[in-house]
């Protein structure tokens, strides 16, 4: 989660949904829906129910369309494991996999907006420099700086090792280059 959110209020969101017992793929979507609106949950633009997304959506042309329309994808977090297979790799080859929401959550709308408004460091095992969006050229320096701070501290909580494995934070945009914000100092590169 960021103090300050890096997706404008017109960013297309997508929710995939768990299929509900003897509902139709209608009414289950309109189900969540009204979970939604109960808890004041405006940002989400399309909710797409399992049966729908195995239905309408197995065309590869139709993925693609999928993948382009929205800017976020989240995903009740008990089909999250059934959704690779549907999906196809250009999900996630263009980071755009869904990320996981729990939909039972006390205070959903919190849960939702900590995912909309906030930011994501896919780790993998293919090289050592990751990237993660903290902020747009249309926000204040002051909060670009709160969430780099943030995003930091988290950061530094959940890498093994803690801190002691970042090497060298940069901030970038997408035509500038990377300008060194942080470099270890070489008593920890030499561990």
């Amino acid at each position: 989660p960021l103090p300050h959110g890096i997706r404008p209020e017109t960013a297309e969101v997508c929710l995939f949904t768990k299929d509900e017992p003897n509902l139709s793929a209608e009414q289950t979507e309109n189900l969540y829906r009204k979970l939604l609106m109960q808890n004041g949950i405006r940002s989400v633009s399309q909710i797409i129910s399992y049966k729908t997304l195995k239905k309408e959506y197995k065309l590869f042309e139709a993925k693609r369309r999928l993948l382009n329309r929205f800017d976020l994808f989240l995903s009740d977090d008990r089909i999250r494991r059934l959704l690779p297979s549907h999906l196809g790799k250009h999900f996630y080859e263009r980071k755009k996999a869904p990320l996981s929401v729990n939909l039972k959550a006390k205070n959903l709308a919190k849960e939702l907006q900590k995912h909309i408004q906030g930011t994501t460091l896919p780790v993998t095992n293919k090289g050592c420099c990751y990237t993660a969006r903290i902020g747009h050229t249309g926000m204040k320096a002051d909060e670009i700086l709160d969430n780099v701070i943030a995003a930091a501290d988290v950061i530094a909580k959940k890498l093994p090792k803690n801190w002691k494995n970042v090497k060298i934070l940069h901030l970038k945009t997408l035509k500038s280059v990377a300008l060194p914000i942080f470099t270890a100092n070489i008593s920890n590169l030499d561990e």
